[in-house]
């Protein structure tokens, strides 16, 4: 659709009468513009033209024996004559309208992304500080500042960066990883397992292996010599690098009370909210919102948004608190609390390396405790980098050929 006629607008018109073919040529002869003329059936047709000429139209078709209805309109003009007859509706677009306009130029939502050492309230705080904070202007912010600011009050954040949608600013962290002190490229080294268990494969990419497949292992013990074998014998030190797969079997164990009780919910609740306008607050509830003794406080807070265009400094919040009592729990449930912590304790051992072949449980109670057991057969992948001492340097020298003179 043109632009001019959008700003105009325009009617569409339904024409009844004896020749239609004639209503359009008399059209055309007095100049009136129309577009989109359609006969839908016989002895009518349809037709669009500017608001402003369909007065016109109707006199001239009615004078040539036409019944004419006008289907709708169409345009700003129109729009703005809805409005006109409708007071309030215009009044809550303007004001829309308003704080929409009003609102880009602000913050109202900080999103936190890629944080897990350094608090997200650490962090907000130092926002603020900066100058990124709820109803703080983000036009003119300077990037740097903003980044430099944080890092200076947060050593652990070693790059940030704040992107805006809208009226949401979005913070994407990368923290400072933990220092490691790893063994020296150019160093001489062994590699040795921390684990205990029968090999079941040795994969030396550079060295020796000094185990096979079958082969029983105690932590630090060597799997790969930091040396270099070829075709007559020992050639010299060097940097082992390399891994091995171990059957291992742990066994892990965790004890609770046979008998105890645990906060469950007991159905009562009670459900308050509250209208959030920048920083401010309106209560529509008596009282504090302090969670009462024997009671979860739930929150929820839902903004008037539009993800990635616009964010509206309102927010509805719902806080709901839960009664909570004292349930007896059974040692059924109990058990399988203390499988499930097992599996996560043997999980994180394990590690992405690592995985679970076979699996046995036990269980028993004594003197009021309930104890379980898992027994697991596991495959692991060792090899930890030791740097040669002085003695074992000299060890791999004396293993080199003599050369006769």
């Amino acid at each position: 659709m043109r632009p001019d006629r959008v700003l105009l607008g325009w009617a569409e018109l339904r024409c009844t009468g004896p020749d239609p073919v004639r209503l359009l040529t008399v059209l055309s002869d007095r100049g009136i513009p129309f577009w989109d003329a359609a006969p839908p059936e016989d002895f009518c047709v349809t037709l669009r033209a500017p608001l402003r000429q369909f007065r016109r139209i109707e006199r001239i078709a009615a004078a040539e024996g036409f019944e004419t209805v006008v289907s709708a309109k169409r345009g700003l003009p129109a729009v703005l004559s809805v409005l006109r007859r409708r007071w309030l509706p215009a009044v809550l677009l303007a004001l829309a309208a308003f704080l929409i306009l009003w609102s880009e130029a602000r913050i109202w939502n900080i999103r936190i992304e890629g944080t897990e050492r350094v608090p997200d309230g650490l962090l907000r705080q130092a926002l603020a500080e900066c100058g990124v904070d709820i109803g703080s202007r983000w036009v003119g912010m300077s990037q740097d500042a903003v980044r430099n600011g944080v890092i200076l009050r947060l050593p652990d954040i070693r790059w940030m960066t704040v992107t805006m949608e809208g009226s949401s600013a979005r913070v994407i962290v990368r923290e400072r990883r933990p220092r490691q002190d790893p063994v020296p490229e150019r160093e001489y080294a062994d590699v040795v397992t921390d684990r205990a268990g029968l090999v079941a494969a040795v994969y030396p990419l550079r060295g020796t292996a000094e185990v096979g497949p079958g082969d029983a292992v105690l932590p630090g013990e060597t799997l790969i010599g930091g040396y270099a074998t070829g075709r007559f014998g020992v050639q010299g030190p060097v940097r082992a690098i390399g891994y091995a797969d171990l059957r291992t079997w742990i066994d892990l164990t965790a004890a609770a009370p046979a008998e105890a009780s645990e906060k469950r919910g007991t159905g009562e609740s009670r459900t308050v909210f509250a209208l959030i306008f920048g920083d401010k607050r309106i209560n529509f509830y008596k009282g504090s919102s302090i969670c009462p003794p024997g009671c979860d406080k739930i929150n929820k807070v839902r903004r008037l948004e539009l993800p990635g265009v616009f964010t509206l400094p309102i927010a509805l919040e719902r806080t709901e608190f839960v009664s909570r009592g004292l349930v007896p729990v059974r040692a059924e449930e109990r058990g399988e609390e203390l499988s499930a912590a097992l599996l996560a304790a043997l999980d994180d051992r394990l590690g992405d390396t690592g995985k679970l072949v076979a699996a046995e449980w036990s269980s028993w109670e004594e003197d009021g405790w309930l104890f379980v057991t898992l027994s697991a057969e596991c495959r692991e992948r060792v090899g930890v980098t030791v740097p040669l001492t002085e003695a074992g340097l000299a060890a791999v020298y004396e293993k080199i050929p003599k050369t006769e003179e």
